[in-house]
C-alpha cells in the first residue's frame, strides 16, 4: 500500500490529479490510499504526530497563509522522508525547493499526462524501498506508520499487542502472533519468549533467562526460544561489526 497525499488550495486541482493519481494506480495495479487536503495548515497538523505516514505527498506551491515551500520545510523538521513533488503555476520557486530535497517540480496544466505518470511511478519505486523500513497497521480509526529502527520490542498478550518505541511511547492494537511475526520476518527482530519480540539492534546484554534492551528494560527469555536468539544476536553482530 503506498500513501499518497495531495495538498492545494484550489479544488479543481485536487479533483485533476486526484483522478489521474488513481488512473495511473490503476493502470499499473498499485494499491494506495489517496487523501486531500485544502491548506498547508490542514496537512501540518495531521502530520504533526505521524509524520511518517506518507509515502508521496504533492504539494502546491502558492497556497493562502502557510505556502507549499513553508510546508515542506515543516514536514522536513518534524522528519517527513516523503516523497515530495510539488505542483505549481510558476517557475518561481524551483530554486528554493532543493533545500527540501523534493522529488521533483512540477507545472501545473502544462505537465502532459505521460510526464506526470512518469514523476509518479519513479516515486512509487523509490516509496517501496523506504516502505520496508516502516511497521504499519491499520485499524478503524486510520493507519499509523513508525520506522522500525525506533521500535524497541513488542508485547503479545491475549490478542493485544504493544509497540514499544521512541523514548518510552507504546501504543496498542489486536492482531495475532502470526500476522505480526509475517510482517516482521527478515527485518532484524527476534521472539525472545512466548510474549516478547525484540529488535536485535536495541540488545545489551544476555544474562541467564533474560536480556536487557539499550532503553534500560528487562526482557525474559524463554527456554525454547533462547538458543535461536543468541544465534540471530549473533549473526546481527556479525553482519554489523567494522573492522579496520
Amino acid at each position: 500500500m503506498i500513501t499518497v497525499f495531495l495538498c492545494d488550495d484550489d479544488s479543481e486541482t485536487v479533483e485533476k490529479y486526484s483522478k489521474l493519481i488513481k488512473q495511473i494506480a490503476d493502470k499499473y495495479q498499485i494499491e494506495i490510499s489517496l487523501s486531500a487536503f485544502y491548506s498547508g495548515e490542514s496537512l501540518v497538523f495531521h502530520l504533526s504526530d505521524n509524520s511518517c505516514l506518507p509515502d508521496i505527498i504533492y504539494l502546491d506551491i502558492l497556497m493562502e497563509n502557510l505556502d507549499g515551500m513553508e510546508v515542506a520545510r515543516k514536514l522536513r523538521d518534524l522528519g517527513c522522508k516523503a516523497e515530495i513533488i510539488f505542483l505549481s503555476t510558476s517557475e518561481e520557486y524551483v530554486f528554493d525547493a532543493f533545500d527540501v530535497h523534493p522529488l521533483h517540480y512540477l507545472r501545473k496544466y502544462e505537465t502532459s499526462n505521460e510526464k506526470f505518470e512518469e514523476i509518479f511511478l519513479r516515486a512509487v519505486k523509490l516509496s517501496s524501498v523506504t516502505t520496508s523500513d516502516k511497521f504499519i497497521y491499520t485499524t478503524i480509526s486510520g493507519r499509523k506508520v513508525i520506522p522500525l529502527k525506533d521500535i524497541s520490542h513488542f508485547v503479545i498478550w491475549k490478542g493485544v499487542i504493544t509497540v514499544h518505541y521512541g523514548k518510552g511511547e507504546k501504543f496498542e492494537y489486536w492482531s495475532t502472533l502470526k500476522e505480526l511475526s509475517k510482517q516482521l520476518q527478515g527485518k532484524g527482530f527476534v521472539r525472545m519468549h512466548r510474549s516478547y519480540i525484540v529488535n536485535l539492534q536495541y540488545i545489551s546484554e544476555f544474562r541467564r533467562r533474560e536480556v536487557i534492551l539499550k532503553t534500560g528494560k528487562i526482557i525474559p527469555i524463554g527456554v525454547t526460544y533462547e538458543e535461536n536468539a543468541k544465534k540471530a544476536f549473533r549473526n546481527y553482530v556479525e553482519l554489523n561489526s567494522t573492522f579496520f
